[in-house]
């Protein structure tokens, strides 16, 4: 099955964002996956719209991350080829900042990044030593060959996981607190209802008259 966006490059992709209209929609519809917690309190008291904002509300947390990542990327874009357009790949990077910020403070960001590195790192050291069992020099040395034996085991690949978490998690809890008290700050409602709002303000000026935003013809 052919799936056409997978054969897009880099540039192509690039390009497609390199339209005033494309890029105000991308900032306006991001600004206001941040701006909908405001909807949610608003419509709290009116039994079925307060539903509905509720269920927006928990799906565009999970659509904003990737949603985020996309106005990261454009931000990226307009900076490259807009350089005097500072300000729209400033509220683009923001807001797709933003916008990741809001599920990664929802998970215990050490622990992730640990295990995934133990899993790698057991599953990196059993792909390097299981090709060395029954190789000459192996049977040849009586301590090595048990030595692996034990590795590639699967009590050696968890004390090895084990190990290895350990020491990443406890080199990595620090930084990870940090960027987590970054991510609620951002993951906050004022915050992101201040950001999508200015998000939202920012496209319609680059309907209205975009070089009001330092935007020019595109190249």
């Amino acid at each position: 099955m052919q799936i056409p966006i997978l054969d897009y490059t880099l540039a192509d992709i690039m390009l497609f964002f390199q339209n005033d209209w494309i890029l105000a929609w991308v900032i306006i519809l991001s600004g206001g996956l941040l701006a909908i917690w405001l909807l949610e309190n608003i419509t709290d008291p009116i039994p079925l719209l307060g539903s509905i904002f509720d269920l927006l509300v928990h799906v565009g947390t999970y659509v904003g991350f990737f949603v985020g990542i996309i106005d990261i990327f454009v931000g990226y874009v307009i900076w490259t080829v807009q350089p005097g357009a500072a300000v729209v790949a400033g509220i683009l990077v923001l807001m797709g900042f933003t916008l990741v910020m809001r599920i990664l403070a929802k998970f215990p960001l050490a622990i992730v990044f640990a295990a995934g590195l133990a899993v790698f790192g057991a599953a990196t050291m059993y792909g390097a030593l299981a090709p060395l069992v029954g190789t000459t020099w192996y049977s040849a040395v009586p301590e090595i060959a048990q030595a692996v034996d034990f590795l590639i085991s699967g009590k050696g690949l968890i004390i090895v996981g084990a190990i290895i978490f350990a020491i990443v998690y406890v080199i990595s809890d620090l930084v990870f607190k940090i960027i987590a008290l970054i991510a609620k700050i951002f993951a906050s409602t004022p915050v992101s209802l201040i950001i999508g709002l200015a998000a939202i303000a920012v496209g319609v000026i680059v309907i209205i008259n975009p070089a009001l935003v330092g935007l020019i013809a595109w190249p």
